[in-house]
């Protein structure tokens, strides 16, 4: 019975720190990501913009987030010319079921060319951790990420690919 105690007690003070952690993300961190992914997209000219989906009470996103653009490819058949889109890549600030925030980067792809984008996660913070500090260490990450993404193309999807020209 003494185990039960203690694993009881450790119980409530876990349920305490998910409590303490949505009330530090609601008060604190959430409003601070908001203005500062907003200052950052407004300050630095790029086809981006901060954002926030709110409809998972809980659960909620702010993000910084590239908008989508003509990727320069376009595939012609004898009926149609359509424009592959580049959907922009984004930096997530995710509120999870325990009240941390993971921080995680959706890469871009070529609409109609990728199944579905690659998604590193890069840390897992408390809500107190979220500091000008920490979120432009953040910022600099995607940003690397991103100027390697579109200098890499060593994952071509092009006409090899396709074709099964690339083993």
């Amino acid at each position: 019975m003494e185990e039960i105690g203690k694993l009881t007690e450790e119980y409530i003070q876990v349920l305490a720190k998910v409590k303490e952690r949505r009330k530090q993300w609601h008060d604190h961190a959430k409003p601070f990501l908001k203005q500062h992914l907003t200052a950052v997209s407004e300050k630095y000219k790029l086809n981006w913009k901060a954002g926030a989906n709110e409809s998972m009470q809980g659960l909620e996103v702010v993000y910084l987030v590239f908008d989508h653009e003509p990727s320069g490819i376009v595939e012609q058949s004898p009926f149609s010319i359509v424009q592959k889109m580049k959907v922009g890549g984004f930096l997530s600030f995710s509120q999870t079921r325990n009240g941390q925030v993971v921080v995680w980067i959706s890469f871009p792809f070529i609409d109609g060319m990728e199944e579905k984008p690659k998604v590193e996660t890069l840390e897992t913070i408390e809500p107190e951790e979220v500091t000008p500090e920490n979120v432009s260490r953040f910022i600099s990450k995607f940003l690397d990420e991103m100027i390697q993404w579109e200098n890499d193309s060593r994952d071509e999807i092009g006409f090899g690919r396709q074709h099964g020209l690339y083993r």
